[in-house]
């Protein structure tokens, strides 16, 4: 039977780069009645018109003048008939200084990795972004207080309470406990095939907002910046960080700034 608009699950989860939540998004989709939106609102920060960054001027495909705010409020308010869900994957990057884009209409939801690991990552990122500059990671040492600020704003303004929260390395260890608790918090019901799924070229996503950007890009969705998550089949176990080299001196001096943080998220977090 199909659902009308006002009867289906909204929901949005929100993270700091990347980190797992493509993996997440995969999840999400696997269950055959969602909708998934992929970073709409980042779209239209980074490579819409009115974008307010510009690393992605001069690289083929990356633009779409489509990709307006007003343009996300018509597509997640679209009547979508044979879908139960509507899920945003979201980057919190995407609404920095701009919280009142968001449609408040959706339950909000958190994803959040360990600092050092997510500063390693976005080092490792940066090499693959082609004319990125050496500094690139640093207009990333506030996203975990730009995270905790729109966590706030979820529960002062938008009126919702205590936003669940997952930690990446819970979710990759423990899907099996942490992916039914998510669904109960978030208020639809959990499948088995949330755990596994194929693997697919991005191109093969039917999701919405894959046009723009890197995702759209054919020599970038082919690189570390997707290609775990798209060639994966689960989510695996999580890494030993004891293995890894020392962290670089930045990545280091902006773990520790964001730790106060990401602590206060780990201590709220739902647990195996």
């Amino acid at each position: 039977m199909a659902s009308s608009t006002n009867d289906k699950a909204r929901l949005m989860i929100w993270s700091t780069p990347r980190s797992i939540s493509t993996a997440f998004a995969r999840s999400m989709s696997a269950r055959g009645d969602t909708e998934v939106f992929w970073e709409p609102y980042l779209a239209c920060y980074s490579f819409g018109p009115d974008r307010k960054i510009h690393w992605g001027d001069h690289i083929p495909g990356m633009l779409n003048d489509k990709y307006t705010y007003s343009y996300i409020d018509t597509i997640l308010n679209a009547d979508y008939p044979n879908s139960k869900v509507l899920f945003v994957k979201g980057m919190v990057e995407g609404i920095r200084g701009s919280f009142d884009v968001v449609d408040a209409k959706f339950k909000h939801s958190f994803l959040v990795r360990h600092p050092e690991k997510m500063f390693r990552s976005l080092e490792r990122l940066a090499t693959a972004i082609p004319g990125a500059e050496p500094d690139f990671i640093n207009g990333f040492k506030n996203i975990y207080h730009d995270l905790e600020d729109f966590y706030n704003h979820v529960q002062t303004k938008f009126g919702q309470p205590s936003p669940p929260i997952i930690d990446a390395d819970d979710l990759v260890t423990h899907p099996e406990t942490i992916l039914p608790k998510y669904c109960e918090a978030m208020g639809i019901e959990f499948t088995p095939k949330m755990l596994e799924w194929d693997s697919v070229d991005p191109s093969e996503l039917n999701w919405h907002c894959t046009d723009v950007g890197d995702i759209a890009n054919e020599v970038l969705k082919n690189t570390v910046i997707f290609s775990n998550a798209m060639q994966s089949q689960g989510f695996g176990k999580a890494p030993d960080p004891t293995k890894s080299a020392k962290p670089s001196p930045t990545v280091a001096e902006y773990a520790e700034f964001a730790m106060p943080v990401y602590q206060r998220f780990y201590d709220l977090r739902i647990k195996p």
